[in-house]
């Protein structure tokens, strides 16, 4: 037989491949103590030693900084290795690390990781054993330090759980100290903020969120927040807005995970616990899907006006058929009204009730002069927030004077090249325009006193026509600051009944009533005005006035 005839069925590469000796390091450390006492700078040069002694050539790194294994995909530079890993066509021949405690704590999830690298061609190598998953043996040996690491990790946590338990149990706060505040104490990466005793203070950012707090509380949208900080200073994204309302911390609660319930903690709150409580029920009015459309004006008092029996909110829905609007309450059988007057309807709709009703507040003639005093003096103690946006925007026009002056020194001791020095010398000038701008539209506001009370006084003298000519975005501001727990309505009787007023405008309408039959000459009014200063939050500009 010749069997050298079958050799050909052999399975054989018809090339070698290309040898591939490139290679990745990751270094980490769990906190800046680690990073500060050169043990990145340990593990850099285990992975050189490892690769020079190899014939391997380091091409990328990744890591180089303090981040916590608890979760693998919580730390950015592990993603950005697993991600470029992935993406790219010019795969490493390994990744060098210099303990399997570095590279993760996750155990099974860790092994999938190393299982999926392996797949793509790509191994795990630990410069200090020198163990890789290069063979079966070396793959096990990668797998009993990935599962050592995780259970290194919960024996920790079994003995320090406890501890981090009673911590939270006192009052203290456990984390990173929410926007707002400054946390000091032993447990703080920052070493300007350690301290032998915990203690978290509002800085200068949270004195700035009380105020956000009091704008959502009076029903200000959180766009229109966002703008506003932004103007004294203070940039927060629109989703970071969103998760602060959420949070308890900002009155005074501590909801950790470790606790049993809420308790009190050992920091001064940004807002009361009432507060609080009343921008949750303004949140409440968007759950379950609810979303008011800015175009939609058919039924702007959707969620505003509650159901008598079960002091739910009503939702609008319409009957295209019918072309007609009306709201309803979801629980109570047969509560149900008609948004608008029709030819046909033989009772007043939902609109022209409420129209009605604010009408009850509107401030009479015979009130004018003595209003107009109170306003001046409520709206100059109000002007202490017009004061602070000032205060706000002088201190930023110094900083960017500062900022323009070191650039022009830079451009004259030769750091900085003519074009770098334009541009950056025109985008200066550009911010100190702007600046200027909104410092000259907040002059004129304190300037023209006089015509914004008149305006007010015009808006209290037709609050319902501003209500009933406002589009959508009006109306809501406008139902918010007058009810601000909204209204309820008794749909038999076809007759709002009202919550809590704002209290201006609870004035007027107890002023009206007391000086119904008086003379000019013979009013009596308040004797101490500024007891309606508590009524911040009426800001009739912002109805487009």
């Amino acid at each position: 037989m010749n069997i050298d005839y079958f050799e050909k069925f052999l399975n054989k590469e018809i090339q070698e491949k290309e040898v591939n000796n490139e290679v990745w390091i990751y270094t980490r450390v769990s906190s800046k103590d680690q990073e500060s006492n050169s043990s990145l700078q340990n593990q850099k040069e285990y992975a050189e030693k490892y690769a020079k002694n190899n014939g391997l050539v380091i091409t990328k790194g990744f890591g180089h900084t303090y981040e916590s294994a608890r979760g693998d995909f919580t730390r950015k530079e592990f993603k950005k290795l697993t991600d470029e890993l992935r993406s790219t066509k010019n795969k490493p021949y390994a990744i060098l690390i210099y303990i399997m405690s570095r590279f993760s704590r996750s155990g099974g999830n860790s092994i999938g990781l190393v299982n999926e690298f392996r797949e793509i061609g790509v191994h795990i190598i630990e410069t200090q054993s020198g163990v890789g998953t290069q063979t079966e043996m070396g793959e096990f040996q990668i797998y009993q330090k990935l599962l050592e690491a995780r259970k290194e990790n919960m024996d920790r946590l079994k003995s320090t759980i406890p501890g981090l338990k009673r911590f939270v149990e006192n009052g203290n706060y456990l984390g990173y100290a929410p926007k707002g505040f400054t946390l000091y104490g032993t447990r703080t990466v920052d070493f300007r903020y350690r301290a032998e005793k915990q203690r978290m203070v509002i800085n200068e950012d949270g004195k700035l969120i009380k105020k956000a707090w009091d704008w959502k509380a009076n029903g200000e949208r959180d766009f229109i927040i966002v703008k506003k900080l932004e103007k004294l200073g203070l940039i927060i994204p629109k989703q970071t807005l969103s998760s602060i309302w959420r949070n308890p911390t900002y009155c005074g609660i501590s909801t950790n995970k470790l606790l049993d319930k809420p308790i009190k903690g050992n920091w001064s709150a940004i807002i009361s616990e009432k507060k609080f409580m009343k921008v949750q029920r303004i949140l409440d009015q968007y759950k379950s899907g609810y979303k008011i459309e800015r175009t939609n004006n058919e039924r702007p008092l959707t969620k505003h006006i509650h159901c008598s029996e079960c002091n739910k909110p009503l939702t609008g829905y319409k009957i295209k058929k019918k072309e007609l609007n009306y709201y309803r309450c979801q629980t109570c059988r047969g509560v149900s009204i008609n948004a608008n007057d029709t030819k046909r309807s033989i009772n007043k709709g939902a609109h022209e009730l409420y129209s009605e009703l604010l009408s009850t507040y509107k401030l009479q003639n015979i009130l004018v002069e003595p209003f107009r005093k109170v306003l001046k003096e409520i709206f100059t103690q109000m002007g202490g927030e017009n004061n602070s946006i000032r205060e706000a925007l002088k201190k930023k026009l110094k900083e960017h004077e500062i900022k323009r002056e070191k650039l022009a020194d830079k451009f004259i001791d030769d750091l900085i090249d003519k074009e770098i020095y334009n541009k950056l010398r025109g985008k200066i000038y550009k911010q100190i325009i702007e600046i200027k701008r909104e410092l000259n539209e907040s002059e004129n506001k304190i300037s023209n006193l006089d015509k914004f009370i008149n305006k007010t006084i015009d808006f209290s003298q037709n609050i319902n026509k501003y209500w009933d000519l406002g589009d959508l975005e009006s109306r809501i501001k406008l139902q918010n600051l007058m009810f601000p727990e909204g209204v309820v309505l008794d749909v038999e009787k076809r007759q709002y009944l009202t919550k809590k007023t704002n209290l201006i405008f609870s004035a007027i309408k107890d002023l009206t009533r007391i000086t119904e039959g008086q003379k000019k000459d013979e009013l009596v009014f308040l004797t101490n005005p500024s007891s309606l200063v508590a009524g911040k939050g009426f800001e009739p500009m912002t109805f487009g006035l």
